[in-house]
């Protein structure tokens, strides 16, 4: 009895540790909601956008606006979360460093299921490491100027922070 027991924890374990991105993150639909219910301060809004290429692809893509010049990308498979960017561009004019932080912060609270502490601090953290990292490119006196952090957590999800000279991005991916 006591091998059943341990055979089925282990094959248990093995299932969540080998658990996809997907079932770590909300599905689309419900991702949305969460950001608009959250974003109402931003004036955030989505809509579906239309791409164009010559390639079949199951993907649809959401464009995210708001009204502090932050703006966001969503891309799905099907219901399936992929990927969540958020962007700015550099100087950043009136509340757009404000509603860029906020945008963040609701986009990990909606995908992780974050409180607000947790969310504001992983975001203050990748901002500051992706602007000393930027300071340091500057430095050196690189090709390509830019600062880039991220970092990994469980379910085999990615988060990303991006800064250059023109803009600044925010990632979220679910690594499949």
């Amino acid at each position: 009895m006591m091998r059943f027991a341990s055979a089925a924890a282990l094959a248990l374990a093995a299932g969540l540790v080998g658990a996809s991105p997907a079932a770590a993150l909300p599905g689309c639909d419900a991702f949305l909601q969460k950001m608009r219910a959250e974003g109402g301060e931003l004036g955030l809004d989505y809509s579906r956008a239309l791409v164009v290429s010559r390639i079949h692809s199951t993907t649809i893509n959401y464009d995210i606006n708001t009204r502090s010049d932050v703006d966001g990308t969503l891309t799905c498979q099907g219901d399936q979360f992929k990927r969540f960017e958020a962007h700015v561009l550099e100087p950043l004019r009136g509340k757009a460093a404000e509603g860029f932080e906020r945008l963040q912060q609701i986009a990990l609270r909606a995908a992780l299921g974050w409180d607000g502490g947790k969310a504001r601090s992983a975001s203050r953290g990748l901002a500051g490491e992706a602007k000393e990292y930027l300071s340091a490119s500057r430095q050196r006196g690189d090709v390509y100027i830019a600062g880039k952090t991220e970092q990994h957590e469980p379910g085999g999800i990615g988060l990303g922070m991006i800064y250059t000279e023109i803009d600044r991005a925010f990632v979220i991916v679910a690594d499949n």
